[in-house]
């Protein structure tokens, strides 16, 4: 059986190079009797349908598959769509949306197939069973509606324990790696999978739910195996524009002594010296023993959630119990040795104010991060609803309805203030901290950085991507 990812970013964010697809489809290709390939819409957004109909036609699938992010589903039911005007082969749904909504995944018309929970086994006893005709009862997390109308909705979620049995990415499978690496520069990997934390914006929590059912939510890889893949990658790719990993686990730096035996084998092979990588932290895992192993050991770059400038929204309502006095203590040390940060914060909170927005710009501001990334909220989590309704402010359905991104555009209002307004605090906000590491970069580069933006933007405004990512 042949098998075509759809990869349906439809909307310019080239940075969706999506890990579960390649996962899938690489492990479908080295365990099975099975051929899997991509068809990424990413780069051809302005002619999406077009490319869809030629890719269908020169890989003849025998299946179609689509991993769910809620926030895409509205590309997805599109994408669904014209897959049924072009070929009448069976449609797969999985990922994130398919395993907390089945209901709703299942229900879209034209789809054939849902796969709840981690995809490798299910997919592959799928589409043996698929082949072989001897139906789909028994396999966990596999529903799949027959021609007549009869389904098979199988309890449990697909669970991956062993993570170390899964083979290593074939990141070739993307028509267009070459255009991420010029335009990204990264790869992601992944040395863990999930997260033990509940913080109240995260839709991490419907994933963590369901797939408790089968084991521990979060699994840890061989660090040292871990290492050895990236060593792999940087070989392979180096040479193509690979220029930094980026390490995609929420809890990188949670567990001290994987961390420690990760980082000597990265730097044992040499890697430190060679390619940095950027990881996901929290706050509360950092401490100077951390970062002075983290910053010999080539992370260049963390990733942290600083979520709120008010300790009060931060730590009772988004349930991240870190206060504002840690969270400068541990800047303070990662620029001591020269680890820089990505800061994420969130505007439109429940129980915000525009005074609390303002205190969230004045952090930012004070912290000066290597970047800011200031997301709007958006209510993913019945707790995040509910802490809306209990405490005098709402969600503008029709705006979150039509929300395609956690980037841009307001979807919930407060007591003194609306989705515009938490838009405007956002735009002040990026106009003070990227300001003024725009300014930076211009004194340090001088007319360098005007001649590798103007380029940079031209080839990417032509491919349809989003200028707001490309100039971030």
């Amino acid at each position: 059986m042949r098998i075509l990812f759809v990869n349906g970013v439809l909307e310019g964010d080239f940075s969706a190079l999506d890990i579960g697809v390649t996962v899938l489809a690489t492990f479908v290709n080295r365990t099975s009797r099975h051929r899997a390939a991509v068809c990424d819409l990413t780069f051809h957004s302005r002619h999406w349908a077009r490319h869809l109909q030629d890719e269908i036609a020169r890989k003849q699938p025998d299946v179609v598959a689509l991993s769910c992010n809620t926030m895409y589903m509205k590309y997805v039911r599109r994408i669904v769509a014209q897959v049924r005007r072009i070929t009448p082969v069976p449609v797969l749904l999985g990922g994130h949306h398919a395993t907390v909504s089945p209901d709703d995944a299942f229900a879209i018309p034209g789809v054939d197939a849902l796969i709840r929970g981690d995809g490798e086994d299910a997919l592959v006893a799928y589409l043996d069973r698929l082949q072989d005709g001897t139906g789909f009862a028994g396999v966990p997390g596999l529903w799949v509606r027959s021609g007549d109308g009869t389904e098979v909705r199988n309890e449990g979620v697909g669970y991956t324990a062993d993570l170390d049995r899964l083979p290593w990415l074939d990141w070739d499978l993307w028509d267009d790696l070459d255009r991420y690496l010029y335009f990204f520069g990264m790869l992601y990997v992944q040395g863990s999978r999930g997260c033990p934390y509940q913080c109240t914006f995260c839709d991490a929590q419907g994933y963590a739910a369901a797939l408790k059912q089968a084991g521990r939510y979060f699994r840890l890889r061989s660090p040292e195996g871990f290492a050895a893949e990236l060593a792999h990658y940087h070989e392979r790719y180096a040479a193509r524009g690979l220029r930094m990993f980026q390490v995609f686990d929420p809890v990188f730096t949670m567990d001290g002594a994987w961390l420690q035996r990760f980082c000597d084998e990265y730097r044992r092979l040499g890697l430190a010296d060679r390619i940095r990588f950027s990881a996901f932290s929290r706050i509360d895992h950092l401490d100077e023993e951390k970062i002075r192993l983290l910053a010999r050991s080539g992370c260049g770059l963390l990733r942290v959630g600083i979520e709120s400038g008010d300790d009060r929204i931060r730590m009772d309502v988004f349930r991240k119990r870190i206060d504002s006095d840690r969270i400068r203590r541990i800047n303070r040390l990662a620029r001591e040795h020269g680890i820089h940060f990505t800061a994420f914060y969130i505007l439109g909170g429940p129980q915000e104010t525009q005074r609390t927005f303002r205190q969230t710009i004045r952090l930012a501001w004070e912290l000066d991060a290597a970047r800011s990334a200031f997301f709007v909220y958006k209510p993913f989590t019945p707790e995040g609803r509910a802490q809306f309704a209990e405490t005098g402010g709402g969600v503008d359905e029709r705006r979150f309805e039509a929300a395609n991104n956690i980037t841009w555009g307001g979807t919930t209002w407060g007591k003194d203030w609306g989705p515009r307004t938490v838009e405007a605090y956002q735009v002040a906000a990026y106009a003070l901290t990227f300001g003024r590491r725009w300014l930076r970069m211009i004194a340090r580069r001088r007319l360098g950085y005007a001649g590798a933006l103007v380029p940079y933007m031209a080839r990417g405004i032509a491919a349809g991507l989003d200028w707001r990512y490309l100039l971030m």
